[in-house]
Parts: structure tokens; sequence; C-alpha cells
């Protein structure tokens, strides 16, 4: 168990850890952040067209493959319970635009509904030995930065209906199908985000 963290696991380690308790505990005193405050002075935004890689400055050589900034503007409607939307995020759209439309809907959503979604993806997880290690606070929280996915295109309109016109315990629904849709490597991704 020493040194693994990998979502593959989760299902051996679980049956050994068996009945570990979840806590929750750290997610109970959430108080409101400066998230909500505009800056007054805006970062330097990174040039159209380009991406960087993990601890790579973003140049022209690391040119945006189209796949990744193609408009989605054929995406269907986020209809609940199920709908073509969930078949075209697997399908129809490529691991950085998924990530992308997921951090969208996470930085759409009030601190909150952030709370809700980190315990319902705790249950989700069911793995206390990983779900332990996500952040506690105010940090977990807040916006998650989109420009690592510079110029990644994802459906805008899913963002406005999901924070426009869906309920909390909707937007939970969303969230769980989305997460359970992606490959290990990106359930990894998520997971590692929030440690």
């Amino acid at each position: 168990l020493k040194g693994t963290s990998s979502i593959g696991s989760l299902s051996c380690r679980s049956r050994f850890l068996g009945a570990m308790p979840l806590d929750y505990s750290k997610f109970d005193k959430i108080e409101d952040s400066d998230d909500d405050v505009v800056p007054s002075e805006q970062p330097a935004q990174k040039p159209r067209g380009t991406v960087a890689g993990p601890g790579q400055p973003a140049t022209a050589v690391n040119k945006l493959p189209e796949e990744h900034s193609r408009p989605l503007t054929d995406a269907p409607e986020l209809e609940l319970p199920d709908g073509a939307w969930l078949q075209y995020y697997t399908e129809k759209m490529s691991a950085p635009q998924r990530m992308q439309t997921m951090v969208h809907l996470w930085n759409s959503a009030v601190q909150e509904e952030r709370v809700e979604f980190l315990r319902h993806l705790i249950d989700i997880i069911g793995n206390p030995a990983i779900s332990n290690r996500i952040k506690g606070g105010q940090e977990v929280l807040k916006d998650l930065d989109p420009s690592f996915y510079h110029g990644v295109s994802y459906p805008e309109k899913w963002v406005e209906h999901f924070k426009g016109k869906l309920s909390v315990a909707d937007k939970k629904i969303v969230f769980e199908k989305l997460f359970n849709s992606l490959d290990t490597s990106e359930r990894g991704l998520v997971v590692g985000t929030l440690m």
C-alpha cells in the first residue's frame, strides 16, 4: 500500500481498508474567500494558439493541436438524467476538452456547491486512503486555473446551463456522470488537483 496513489488500484485497496470512515470534517467550517473578488491587475495572458505542457512556458513551438480547439457549438443540450451530451463528452471531445469542461463547470459554482461536489466525489471514490488525502479548507475550494488548457475549447452552453438552470443535486449528478466517464488517467488528474 505504501507509495501507491493510483486510482486504478482503488478497488483492491478499498477492500483491504474495509470500513475506515470517511473524514468530511475538514469541509465543515468553510468561510467565504476572496475567490469572487476581481483582482485589480490582471495577469499577463498567454498568446492565443499556444499551450504549455507541465513545467513548460507557453511558446509557439507548443502549438495546440486543432482537435483540442475546434468549436464545440454542435454539442447537444445538457439534459438530465441521461442524454446525448454524455456520449458527446466521451466520444466527440478530446481529453483536454473534457478537462477544460470540468474546470469551467467547477469555476461556475459557488463555494457552498463546491463543498457538496467534493463530498459527493469522496463518496464516489469510496476509498478513505485516497479521499482523506484531499485537501480541506479554502484552498481546495478556489477556482481552478484554466490557463493550463489555454486555447482548448469546451461547450460554453453547458456551463451556462449548469450555472443558471441546475439545482445543486442536478449539478452533483452532472459531475458524477462526467467523472465516471473518464478513463483512469483522467480521473487521476481530477483527484490530483484536489490533493
